[in-house]
């Protein structure tokens, strides 16, 4: 999987600046590494290499968002109301994370329960 590919698809999900992307190559390469673990790349083909590759920097985008720990509170007062609006990054890249899994469940199942016959 070429990681000038994932770092492409990260920038766009991330909305981060390439600065900010250069302090995390290791996370972005060592997340390459396991869906490299997961699948064979060179077997599949483009379409499914394309979806892999954008599932991979979403992937990238939530273990980033996990080690990053910021959240982003919004606090907006007029009188007597105030509005506090609180996002965490992690749930965004949780949420995004949650669904590119389903939507490569095709290429790669990170569900890692199966049924196994025991013998006595």
């Amino acid at each position: 999987m070429s990681i000038k590919e994932v770092i492409d698809r990260f920038a766009l999900v991330s909305s981060l600046e390439q600065e900010e992307i250069s302090k995390w190559i290791y996370v972005i390469v060592d997340c390459i590494k396991y869906f490299e673990s997961k699948v064979n790349v060179d077997a599949l083909p483009d379409y499914k290499y394309t979806r892999l590759v954008h599932a991979c920097a979403v992937y990238a985008y939530y273990k980033y968002s996990l080690y990053n720990l910021v959240n982003s509170t919004s606090k907006f007062k007029a009188g007597d109301i105030e509005i506090t609006q609180s996002e965490s990054i992690i749930d965004k890249a949780h949420i995004m994370w949650q669904q590119e899994k389903i939507e490569i469940a095709d290429i790669i199942d990170f569900d890692d329960f199966c049924f196994k016959r025991v013998s006595a």
